[in-house]
């Protein structure tokens, strides 16, 4: 049998952002296709340039290392510091695996801030073993006033598992479908029947990743509510928050 040996390096610089709480909350609208107001914000977690310039490499890292879900935890805890900051009307969206989803701290956490406004980002890519255990902790978030979306629609066989299983407040269409969607038929037609589903079972549908005008107005005359994307607006700051 052979064992795998955690790097050093690695899970000390995770330990590090852990103790030291080294990791900043950004913030992505989420933006009505028709007249520009903003409807929500997704919280984002940013980290030293230095160490992990790309915030996917240190959630993949901490993983690797036994320290995904703290971490998780850590950029929840951080984000829900701004709540209060938070524009009337509008809701925060907070990215989860599965594996933190189902960890009793992180299910506390959020119902402790269940009267706050927010959403539960589903971004598991792999397969759930043990679906009957997450629908009664999404139900439960579910009843307490959460809103429980599913992210990367679209990407793989698992968003649509996730789907069926769940019954999602919020879509999520994967940039994958949206790009380039203003000269692809074959997306275009994907993106419409989606429209159609998520009317049918009550969802909000949002399309990610959103960088141009012909994109844009494209998901728009597919009556496309909402989306985000470099084109609508790029992470940052709350407009009314102050520093932290």
């Amino acid at each position: 049998m052979t064992v795998t040996a955690i790097a050093p390096t690695t899970y000390r610089e995770i330990r590090e952002i852990l103790d030291s709480q080294a990791l900043q909350p950004t913030f992505q609208p989420v933006v009505s296709l028709a007249d520009g107001t903003v409807k929500a914000y997704e919280a984002l977690a940013r980290f030293d340039q230095a160490v992990f310039p790309n915030p996917v490499d240190a959630f993949t890292a901490a993983g690797k290392v036994g320290l995904g879900v703290d971490l998780e935890l850590l950029a929840i805890e951080r984000a829900f510091e701004y709540l209060p900051a938070m524009p009337a009307g509008t809701w925060l969206s907070a990215n989860l695996s599965v594996e933190a989803l189902l960890t009793p701290r992180v299910h506390a956490l959020l119902l402790a801030h269940a009267s706050a406004g927010i959403a539960v980002e589903l971004t598991e890519h792999a397969q759930v073993h043990d679906y009957p255990a997450l629908i009664a902790v999404t139900e439960n978030l579910r009843a307490n006033g959460i809103q429980i979306a599913v992210d990367d629609t679209g990407a793989g066989f698992a968003s649509l598992s996730h789907i069926l299983q769940l019954r999602p407040d919020i879509i999520k269409l994967d940039i994958t479908l949206v790009r380039g969607i203003d000269t692809d038929p074959v997306r275009a037609a994907l993106a419409r029947s989606l429209v159609g589903f998520a009317q049918d079972i009550g969802a909000t549908l949002i399309a990610e990743g959103i960088e141009t005008l012909p994109e844009h107005d494209r998901l728009r005359n597919l009556h496309v509510k909402l989306g985000q994307g470099y084109f609508l607006a790029r992470p940052g700051a709350l407009p009314s928050s102050t520093t932290h």
